[in-house]
């Protein structure tokens, strides 16, 4: 089950958020450190508008979780952000539904394009981003410290193209 929280569910979020980094945090720009020393209100901003968190949930339990934003460097662009699915709950289709619902969120924004970073080790994200539409964008970038060990790429998914300007002959 795919549910759309709100600030309201700050609490979830934030343990949901806490166990993702320790799990893989070489998979996330923040660190268990910064984040953990969050504040009840900062963790409310990132649930507030203009934003979209879902969590994926099986038997009754947190397993899964993904942001949708605007884009701070493309405007027009939405960016996918903070998925994760726990390991107990991997390769049953979470992942997918998760993106589905970021995608969907931004289609009904307007949003032109979906974009995300993922680790250039991380080949399951990969081979999940592939199989639900996006694709590279050339993009390269190396994490800050103390993961500057870690390369990502961009990828995007398009959702709609910019009018047409000019003579279209």
């Amino acid at each position: 089950m795919i549910e759309r929280v709100r600030e309201e569910a700050y609490e979830r979020v934030r343990e949901l958020r806490l166990r993702a980094l320790r799990d893989a945090p070489d998979a996330f720009l923040s660190t268990y450190e910064r984040e953990i020393a969050m504040t009840p209100d900062q963790w409310r901003a990132r649930l507030g508008p203009g934003t979209v968190t879902f969590l994926g949930r099986r038997e009754g339990a947190d397993v899964g979780m993904v942001s949708g934003i605007p884009h701070p460097e493309h405007p027009g662009d939405a960016a996918l952000v903070a998925m994760w699915v726990a390991p107990e709950a991997r390769g049953a289709g979470l992942g997918g539904a998760l993106v589905a619902a970021v995608v969907d969120w931004a289609r009904a924004g307007g949003y032109r394009r979906v974009r995300l970073d993922v680790a250039d080790a991380n080949e399951p994200a990969i081979r999940l981003y592939a199989r639900m539409g996006f694709a590279p964008t050339g993009s390269v970038t190396v994490m800050p410290p103390p993961r500057e060990h870690v390369t990502e790429h961009e990828q995007a998914m398009i959702l709609s193209l910019p009018p047409l300007t000019g003579d279209a002959h």
